[in-house]
């Protein structure tokens, strides 16, 4: 999602920037998905030139708070099914987390979902970006 905000240029991806740049939302990011990040803005089939990578970047990164390492360990046992870096998001962020937002909602285990749902396995809401941009 967030790859997606920077790179295109339809109305949903400026309106998540602006919202970001306008600090009508605070975006998070774990340390390791901001060096993840910096690392697909140089994958070659994007064809972007250094100058190009570091002007996403300054679309992105002074507006973000990003999140060191956290010291304790994830909860496996309830976040085993999400992926590592949104493990390590939701771990350095503990309750400061209000919203994620994701156009790839991660797929729960049964026994997570007859437990009252995602959001209240993660303590944050979760919405695809046009219902994220929709709130706002």
């Amino acid at each position: 999602m967030l790859l997606a905000a920077l790179l295109r240029n339809d109305a949903s991806a400026k309106a998540m920037r602006a919202s970001w740049q306008a600090g009508t939302c605070r975006p998070v990011i774990a340390k390791a998905s901001a060096q993840a990040l910096m690392m697909a803005l140089a994958y070659p089939g994007f064809a972007l030139n250094a100058a190009q990578q570091q002007e996403l970047l300054a679309d992105f990164l002074p507006y973000a708070e990003v999140l060191p390492t956290p010291a304790s360990a994830v909860r496996q046992d309830k976040l085993g099914f999400l992926s590592p870096a949104m493990q390590e998001l939701l771990a350095a962020a503990g309750e400061r987390l209000n919203v994620l937002v994701s156009d790839t909602k991660p797929t729960m285990p049964a026994a997570t979902r007859r437990g009252g749902g995602m959001s209240s396995v993660l303590n944050c809401r979760i919405l695809a970006s046009d219902e994220f941009l929709a709130a706002l």
